[in-house]
């Protein structure tokens, strides 16, 4: 079985020495484990160059290593198209979407295959750290955060229940066309997009409980801007309009999920009491979510 790790790159090459060491860590995890326990799991590095003018610059790795890749697109696709375009070229079983200043630890791409091998045709969501300013927080921390990484009714109500697409390993076969074919030209939310199709697909997500991610919030991470992601969302909600993934109450729900939290991100005291008095349903199951869940941090999309 083999993972494909595909990263978007632009102007990133002040993140390649720390990827191109943490790629070959997982290199060496798995050699060691075909070697020593007789186990035939493998890995290949696509990185996708969105910046052309801007050559990647790696460490006398590349050249003749057949399991690493570098595709350079024509013009800036941005992280979506870059993803897709590293899609069509990867041989991998699972696909593992990695930004350039992902961090992964030396056991993922081993951790992740074993278990897609026991849970084919699942996502597999593995645990992980966020990282703000140099301090680690664990991203689920309750039995009930865990469970509900496949539910879809978190997504329309609450947000996303996965950080970053860094965290999954999602088998190649059921990343739906409809992803691939509706690019989107708005930055930040195309992971989200991909994960209500799939949950709309009826697709099952499996809880990996292995902290195997770390995700940093910089001000240069666009996660970190919510009112960047909230554009992002608005456009795929659009998108979804014209499929047959979620009804059309689920996306109206979706839709004035998002807009209630921007909404209250900028209000004053009162603003926010208006806002709750006439979205009662999202208040309470946001209220009831972060008594669950204990999450004070992220999630805010």
């Amino acid at each position: 079985m083999k993972i494909s790790f595909i990263t978007p790159f632009y102007e990133g090459n002040i993140y390649m020495p720390d990827y191109q060491d943490m790629m070959e860590k997982n290199e060496e995890k798995l050699k060691a484990s075909n070697a020593v326990d007789d186990t035939d799991l493998y890995m290949e590095v696509i990185l996708v160059n969105d910046s052309p003018g801007t050559a990647i610059r790696l460490d006398g790795i590349y050249t003749g290593r057949e399991n690493w890749h570098i595709i350079t697109n024509k013009k800036n696709m941005g992280i979506h198209g870059s993803r897709v375009a590293g899609l069509a070229v990867a041989t991998g079983d699972v696909v593992c979407f990695l930004d350039q200043d992902d961090k992964i630890r030396p056991e993922t791409a081993f951790e992740m295959l074993r278990a897609a091998q026991r849970h084919p045709y699942k996502v597999i969501v593995a645990n992980g750290d966020f990282e703000i300013k140099n301090e680690l927080h664990r991203i689920y921390r309750t039995d009930a955060h865990k469970a509900m990484i496949g539910e879809l009714s978190a997504y329309i109500k609450v947000g996303t229940q996965i950080i970053s697409p860094g965290q999954c390993a999602i088998p190649r076969s059921v990343i739906p066309e409809f992803w691939c074919e509706n690019i989107m030209g708005k930055n930040g939310a195309d992971d989200y997009f991909l994960w209500l199709l799939l949950l709309g697909q009826g697709i099952g997500f499996h809880y990996l409980d292995r902290n195997l991610y770390i995700h940093s919030y910089t001000g240069d991470n666009l996660s970190a801007d919510t009112r960047v992601t909230d554009e992002s969302s608005y456009e795929f909600i659009d998108m979804m309009g014209n499929g047959s993934f979620l009804s059309d109450d689920e996306l109206r729900k979706l839709r004035r999920m998002i807009s209630y939290k921007a909404d209250f991100r900028r209000a004053g005291l009162m603003g926010k009491l208006g806002l709750t008095l006439k979205n009662p349903d999202i208040f309470a199951a946001n209220l009831i979510y972060k008594l669950r869940t204990k999450t004070p941090y992220g999630y805010n999309r």
